[in-house]
């Protein structure tokens, strides 16, 4: 597949979460089939990402819609393809994306509940924000399952657009990664490219740097499901790790701005039986976390002073000390 230069390929990738990893893995694709694409993603840093690897976007203050026009308009004449996140968060920025950008396809990763301050805390709520960056009558490739979700597809439907599935292999229940994978999959097959090529390069992709992962700290191992954003996923990524809650030390970064977040957890943290919780990074408002908080500056010495020999669930959000600790263990290998 091969684009000209006057008409590159462009596709926008929205939705309540995996939409870095998603731009990460359609931009491998591209590039092992030949095609000069850039991307750019917000996730844990911004970066952009080029025909020869990734480069950090250098910010003087913090995050704003309009570094996605600015990003735009930076973009060699000679991109054949560019993938970009959408990074709008309040509903009413969410179309300036698709207004910007003009894409040909964009890709709906989940619907989640996630932005519950400026979203609402339902996915009905989620799903009207979402959908309010799709452009009418636009081509839309839908992330799994996403087919089933009736009231999306109603709203799509109302706005003319041509509706594309990923399709999971029969009996299969992927992980959030395969979910991805899969997605990113479909769209190289709607777009026509080499499969075998592109999917090599997919499963090539090693894992942002924020993705869930574990890391043995000695006898320890922590969890790290900081970035999964919702309850939903993160009860599905603790599921997956077959440990018990009783074995469990949860741990639960906090941020004073994602106020709605930390409540939306909070009936999980009472009902399993685990080990010990414990809330860091911002202090919360509310009282009944007050017991669990325990103040830090460094997520190291923190999981330190739990002592050896224990699991520990890391989730929430990923700015702030579980940020820091993955940039720390990025710069020392």
């Amino acid at each position: 597949m091969k684009r000209e230069l006057q008409d590159p390929l462009k596709i926008l990738v929205t939705g309540s979460r995996g939409k870095s990893s998603l731009v990460r893995l359609i931009h491998s694709a591209l590039v092992a089939n030949g095609i000069k694409a850039y991307g750019r993603i917000t996730g844990v840093l911004p970066r952009e990402l080029t025909p020869a690897g990734e480069v950090q976007i250098l910010r003087t203050n913090g995050g704003h819609v309009e570094e996605m026009r600015w990003w735009l308009s930076s973009l060699p004449h000679y991109a054949e393809a560019v993938v970009m996140e959408n990074s709008a968060v309040a509903p009413e920025l969410q179309h300036l994306a698709a207004r910007w950008f003009s894409p040909q396809l964009t890709v709906i990763t989940k619907v989640d509940p996630d932005h519950q301050e400026a979203w609402g805390p339902s996915e009905e709520d989620a799903i009207r924000a979402i959908a309010m960056g799709i452009t009418r009558e636009g081509a839309v490739f839908l992330g799994p399952g996403l087919d089933k979700k009736t009231y999306l597809q109603d709203i799509l439907k109302s706005k003319g657009c041509s509706l594309h599935t990923t399709l999971l292999p029969e009996g299969s229940s992927p992980d959030f990664r395969e979910n991805n994978i899969l997605t990113a999959l479909g769209i190289c097959r709607y777009l026509g490219m080499d499969i075998e090529l592109s999917e090599k390069a997919i499963r090539g992709t090693p894992p942002d740097m924020a993705d869930f992962r574990t890391f043995p700290l000695g006898e320890t191992e922590l969890a790290f499901a900081f970035s999964a954003n919702d309850i939903d996923s993160t009860r599905d990524l603790f599921g997956m790790l077959g440990w018990s809650s009783d074995e469990t030390i949860l741990l639960y970064n906090h941020r004073r701005d994602r106020p709605v977040r930390l409540e939306s957890y909070r009936d999980w943290m009472f009902s399993n039986k685990w080990s010990s919780v414990f809330i860091t990074g911002d202090r919360p408002w509310f009282a009944w976390a007050w017991k669990w908080y325990r103040e830090s500056k460094d997520l190291g010495e923190l999981l330190s002073s739990f002592g050896e020999a224990r699991k520990i669930f890391g989730c929430g959000n990923v700015a702030g000390l579980p940020l820091d600790f993955i940039l720390e263990r990025e710069e020392l290998q």
